[in-house]
């Protein structure tokens, strides 16, 4: 058990997109895992993006389109019905490496995955899942130092709207090699676009049974 002393992180400034799961997940001193169904379209960005350049402001303001900030870093996204959000909590236990943090989360994705007959999902780049050379799961990650906690974010396409990430944001400033400098659409895809008719729904209440165990499994034997 860590010290109650920094049972809960302590943020500077205000708090950011998803902060309570993890200051609920601190608190739980355990690895804990929180899956949610979008229901609304969002921006959401890391500390170091640019909004002026990155996100198309004018679009979202006539919109009505919120924008958030993230806590972790990694590229600007747009959330929206017909995604899954995926957040990990849990103690580091001298892992320093974002790599390994990352490898052993999606390694017990891919497990679920694979178990319910979508097979064809690998990684690629740092922090992304994808079918063939196109995104179907991107995701970040902060490394808490009181408490040594990390906290992972991830957004899994299943039968999102990709035409929205056209239009309201920029070509991003960094980019995976993989990427080739596609545009959005180009890009990403969907299970439902890959042939796969589960709905979000579905692939949330199964995440909610399986994955728990699959990923306390995996940082188990780090």
């Amino acid at each position: 058990m860590m010290s109650g002393k920094y049972s809960i992180p302590l943020f500077p400034g205000t708090l950011r997109k998803n902060d309570a799961l993890f200051m609920y997940g601190s608190a739980l001193q355990s690895t804990s895992i929180f899956t949610y169904e979008q229901q609304d379209t969002e921006i959401v960005h890391g500390p170091s993006c640019n909004k002026e350049k990155e996100i198309n402001i004018d679009r979202c303001e006539a919109d009505g389109v919120p924008v958030y900030e993230r806590r972790s870093g990694g590229g600007t996204v747009v959330l929206s019905s017909g995604m899954i959000i995926i957040v990990v909590t849990g103690p580091k236990n001298g892992i320093e490496n974002p790599l390994r943090i990352f490898s052993n989360i999606h390694a017990a994705l891919l497990s679920v995955l694979h178990r319910y007959g979508i097979k064809n999902i690998c990684e690629k780049g740092i922090s992304d899942l994808t079918i063939g050379n196109r995104k179907v799961l991107g995701s970040s990650l902060y490394m808490g130092k009181k408490p040594p906690f990390f906290y992972y974010q991830s957004s899994l396409l299943v039968n999102s709207d990709l035409q929205l990430m056209d239009r309201y944001l920029a070509h991003p400033p960094r980019e995976p090699q993989y990427r080739g400098r596609r545009d959005h659409q180009s890009f990403c895809t969907t299970l439902f676009k890959e042939g796969y008719r589960y709905s979000a729904s579905e692939l949330r209440d199964l995440f909610d049974e399986k994955l728990q165990t699959e990923i306390v499994s995996n940082f188990k034997h780090v």
